[in-house]
């Protein structure tokens, strides 16, 4: 098995049994976003692991028992007592037990009574953008580099989705199959309405903008908090799987690990700036340069170089429908005052 796959079943073994660090439930978010078809085969095998293993605790247990005997006879070494937080190769042989029963349920699922499920896989590219319709008749639209991941059925008991990029949605109403969107930070659950959910894993926020409705927001850093948005409500909580990022309890009074304000409109448009870009706008609203490089980076399909850090800090705020990177490019430079060469897909700005 490859060393990422060892990584992902034993942090799988270590979140079905609750004994996940914080670091270790951030590691394992980090690698479904990196790897987002690996959130079908955890769910698949966290469903069989609930509802097929108890059904035979002899499999399990005497699996188990093979896969500690040949850790321990490949590595020499005697059993161990649990000491700590838990028993070590317990848990390694919980995750080769998973990883056993994986496979076995991927290769022979015509011999359990519980069907897979299947999963679709929805990814756009950087200058694309998509528009999706889901089973139950909600509406997707997709942003640059996004993916979204979602059952062909909805049969259970709420209609889940994962999301990893941007996406505006237009749910179906069903008050008796909640809609959840799942992203890397937070959890999303409505019954019927439209929103705006911004997740990407090389921004430093993650953002959740209502427009009709209403939801509740889980963060993953603080489940049973419950975060209730009304229409036009903006919420913005930090990234923790950044670079140099902590995982840290919410705190609404602070505004340190998360923001909840409102929705912002331009004077020309009576939309949400969060959402125009569903309308075809490239738009920025108090944005600082370098998340204004990202964004153009993912609408023009090119690389934006920011040479001096002073630069990144300065804010932008401005409204673009079908102008060209040269033309939008142009109109910032004389607010900011800075230079820029393009160089093929290759954006550089300097002082």
């Amino acid at each position: 098995m490859h060393p990422r796959e060892d990584q992902f079943w034993l942090l799988v073994s270590l979140r079905l049994s609750g004994e996940a660090t914080a670091e270790e439930a951030a590691t394992l978010d980090r690698l479904l976003h990196e790897r987002p078809e690996m959130a079908a085969r955890l769910e698949a095998t966290s469903d069989w692991w609930t509802h097929a293993a108890p059904r035979n605790p002899g499999l399990k247990k005497g699996a188990l028992q093979r896969h500690l005997q040949r850790l321990n006879e490949r590595e020499n070494l005697p059993p161990r007592r649990r000491g700590g937080r838990r028993l070590f190769l317990f848990v390694v042989g919980i995750a080769a037990s998973l990883a056993g029963f994986a496979f076995f349920f991927y290769h022979w699922t015509p011999k359990l009574s519980a069907p897979a499920v299947a999963h679709n896989s929805i990814s756009t590219k950087c200058g694309s953008k998509s528009k999706i319709q889901l089973p139950d008749g909600s509406q997707v639209w997709l942003n640059s580099d996004s993916r979204l991941i979602y059952s062909e059925t909805f049969t259970g008991n709420a209609r889940e989705v994962q999301l990893c990029g941007e996406a505006y949605f237009d749910v179906a109403k069903d008050p008796v199959h909640p809609f959840v969107i799942h992203t890397n930070t937070i959890d999303v659950r409505v019954l019927g309405t439209t929103l705006n959910v911004r997740s990407y894993s090389n921004e430093k926020n993650t953002e959740a903008v209502l427009i009709h409705g209403s939801v509740e927001v889980t963060l993953h850093s603080d489940p049973e908090k419950k975060i209730i948005l009304k229409p036009n409500d903006k919420l913005v909580v930090p990234n923790a799987n950044l670079a140099g990022a902590k995982t840290a309890k919410p705190d609404a009074d602070s505004g340190r690990t998360l923001n909840l304000g409102k929705a912002h409109f331009m004077s020309r448009d009576s939309s949400a700036v969060e959402v125009l870009w569903v309308k075809n706008k490239l738009a920025f609203d108090q944005e600082t340069l370098e998340t204004v490089a990202l964004k153009m980076g993912r609408w023009f399909d090119v690389q934006v170089v920011i040479t001096d850090d002073s630069l990144k800090h300065m804010e932008f705020s401005g409204v673009f429908e079908e102008e060209a990177l040269p033309q939008v490019m142009e109109a910032l430079r004389l607010t900011g005052n800075f230079h820029y060469s393009i160089h093929r897909r290759v954006v550089t700005i300097r002082p």
